[in-house]
C-alpha cells in the first residue's frame, strides 16, 4: 500500500489523453479558480524565488497545499474516481509503487566516459568540416549550409535540380525532399550527411557533456504523465532517444559506461512484446502456435506472404515491418511510406496478415464494436482510455479514432509490463540486498549495472521475473539481454 497519494497521478489515470494537468489548470478547471501565477510572484521570472517577499511566497505556496488538498478531497468524493482507481489498483499497485523505483535510479544516475564524447565530438567536427568543403565543391559556391532558402536557392534555382514541394517563402528542403534528392545528386546526399552530423554534434554530444554532473554521471528524469499510450518518458536529458545505429551515431552509446571497470551493464530486452501480446489478446492460433514453437515470428509471416521459406535479411526487415505496422492498424498508403513499396503491394501484404492471422482481424473488429458501445478501451491490466470520437459524424474523426480503440490495449499492456517487472525486480534486489542497480529504462529495455559475484543469480533472476508478468497466459514473454563494459556493446 503506498504511503501517500498524488493528484496530478490520479487525474492522468481518469483522462491520460487530457492535456495540462498542472495545478493551476486543475484548478481553474474544477473550481473555477484562478490561482496565483509563479510569473506574477517573481516579476515574470526575473526574481528567484527566494527573493520573493516572505509574506507573498508564503500565501503562493499555501494556496498550492490548500488547492492540492481540494483537488484531493474532489477526487475521493467523485464516483468515477473512486470506482475505476480504487477498484482497479493501478494507482496503489502500479504508479505509486514505481514513484520509489524511478526516485532510485534518478537518484543513482548512469556512468558516463567525458573523453569518449569527447573524441566523438572531434571526429564530428572533423567530418563536417571535409563535408562542407564537398559541398562548396560540389555547388561551386560558398553558402550558410544550415540556411534552408540558400539550400533550396542552390539546388533548385542554380543547379536546377527537380522541386517537390513549394512553401509560401520558396521550396521544401525538409529531410523527405532531400532524401529523393540524395538517390540520384552527390550534393543532396552531402547535405543530408552534414545535417545529420550537426544534429549528432549538438544535439547529443555537446548535450550529453553539458549535462554530466561532477561525478561524471548522467541524472535524467522520468515521467509517468507525459506519453499518452502510458509509457515512461525520460527529459533533462532524454536517454531514451540515444541513437542505436549502427555509424558513428551508435558510438555515442559506448559512453554510457558501468560503475567500475569490475562491473558489467547488462541490459534485459522484451523480445516481440507487441506481437506476443496480440497472440495474447486475439487468441490467433496461428500466432500462438507460432510463438509456442519457437519460430522467428517474421519469417512466419514473410511465408505467409510469399509461400517461401527462403528469406533474406532484407525481406525479414519487410516482414518485421509487416507485424509491427499492422497491430497499429495502418493502411496500405502509410505502409508503402514505411517500408518503400507499392500501395498495391503493401494492401497485398495486410490481407495476407489477415487472412493467415484471422483472430487478429475478428479481435480488432469486436474491440472497434465494443469501443462503440462503452466509449472506452482497456488493457490487460484494467486501465482504460475513453474515445468518445469513435462515434463522432465526421468518418475522418470517427477512423482516427478506432486506429486509437486498436491501438491502445496493446501499447499500455506493454507498458504496463514492463512498469510491473521494475517494481518487482527492484523489490527483489532490495530484498536481498544486492548491490547491483536498476540504471536506465528505455521503451521494452531495462539496463542494469551488475557487480561480478551477483552476476550468475541476477542473469536468471532478473529475466524470470520480466517474463512472468503474465502468468495465466497462452504463451510467455521472452527476455533478451546483452551485457559489456558500455551500453553500445550490450547486444
Amino acid at each position: 500500500m503506498a504511503r501517500f497519494y498524488d493528484t496530478i497521478l490520479a487525474q492522468y489515470i481518469k483522462n491520460p489523453g487530457q492535456r495540462w494537468l498542472w495545478l493551476d489548470t486543475l484548478a481553474d478547471k474544477e473550481f473555477n479558480y484562478t490561482m496565483i501565477s509563479y510569473d506574477d510572484i517573481t516579476s515574470k521570472k526575473t526574481l528567484k524565488f527566494e527573493e520573493v517577499e516572505l509574506t507573498e511566497a508564503a500565501i503562493y505556496s499555501g494556496e498550492d497545499v490548500y488547492m492540492t488538498y481540494e483537488i484531493y478531497k474532489h477526487q475521493q468524493q467523485n464516483p468515477y474516481i473512486t470506482q475505476e482507481l480504487k477498484k482497479w489498483w493501478i494507482l496503489e499497485s502500479i504508479e505509486f509503487p514505481l514513484m520509489y523505483v524511478l526516485s532510485d535510479m534518478e537518484m543513482h544516475g548512469i556512468k558516463i566516459q567525458r573523453d569518449q564524447l569527447k573524441w566523438l565530438w572531434m571526429r564530428l567536427e572533423a567530418a563536417l568540416s571535409d563535408l562542407e568543403k564537398d559541398i562548396y565543391s560540389l555547388a561551386w559556391e560558398i553558402f550558410n549550409i544550415n540556411s534552408p532558402k540558400q539550400v533550396w536557392e542552390v539546388l533548385f534555382e542554380k543547379l536546377w535540380y527537380p522541386t517537390a514541394k513549394k512553401t509560401k517563402t520558396g521550396f521544401s528542403v525538409n529531410s523527405e525532399v532531400l532524401d529523393n534528392l540524395a538517390k540520384s545528386y552527390p550534393i543532396a546526399s552531402k547535405i543530408v550527411q552534414f545535417r545529420h552530423y550537426s544534429k549528432l554534434r549538438s544535439t547529443y554530444v555537446e548535450w550529453l557533456l553539458n549535462v554530466t554532473s561532477n561525478d561524471n554521471r548522467i541524472h535524467t528524469s522520468y515521467n509517468q504523465i507525459i506519453a499518452s499510450t502510458w509509457r515512461l518518458s525520460s527529459t533533462n536529458p532524454n536517454l531514451q532517444n540515444i541513437p542505436t545505429w549502427d555509424d558513428v551515431a551508435g558510438e555515442i552509446r559506448s559512453a554510457f559506461i558501468a560503475d567500475s571497470p569490475w562491473d558489467l551493464l547488462v541490459a534485459f530486452d522484451y523480445s516481440q512484446v507487441e506481437v506476443r501480446l496480440l497472440a495474447i489478446m486475439s487468441k490467433d492460433e496461428n500466432l500462438l502456435k507460432a510463438f509456442k514453437e519457437g519460430r522467428d515470428i517474421h519469417q512466419v509471416t514473410w511465408e505467409f506472404i510469399f509461400k517461401t521459406s527462403n528469406i533474406t535479411s532484407t525481406q525479414r526487415k519487410v516482414a518485421k515491418a509487416v507485424n509491427f505496422w499492422v497491430i497499429y492498424w495502418i493502411s496500405p498508403f502509410w505502409l508503402t511510406k514505411m517500408i518503400d513499396i507499392s500501395q498495391k503491394e503493401a494492401r497485398e501484404y495486410i490481407d495476407a496478415f489477415y487472412e493467415n492471422y484471422p483472430r487478429v482481424r475478428e479481435f480488432y473488429d469486436a474491440t472497434i464494436q465494443e469501443c462503440k458501445k462503452k466509449s472506452y478501451v482497456e488493457t490487460l491490466f484494467w486501465r482504460r482510455r475513453y474515445i468518445p470520437a469513435i462515434n463522432d459524424k465526421n468518418k475522418m474523426i470517427a477512423s482516427w479514432a478506432e486506429r486509437e480503440a486498436i491501438n491502445m490495449p496493446i501499447q499500455w499492456s506493454s507498458a504496463d509490463i514492463i512498469k510491473i517487472a521494475m517494481i518487482q525486480i527492484s523489490a527483489m534486489l532490495k530484498d536481498w540486498n544486492y548491490k547491483s542497480t536498476m540504471l536506465l529504462q528505455v521503451h521494452d529495455e531495462l539496463v542494469f549495472n551488475i557487480v561480478p559475484n551477483e552476476y550468475d543469480e541476477l542473469i536468471i533472476k532478473i529475466p524470470k521475473i520480466m517474463e512472468s508478468i503474465l502468468p495465466e497466459a497462452p504463451i510467455e514473454l521472452k527476455v533478451d539481454s546483452g551485457e559489456w563494459k558500455n551500453w553500445k556493446e550490450c547486444k
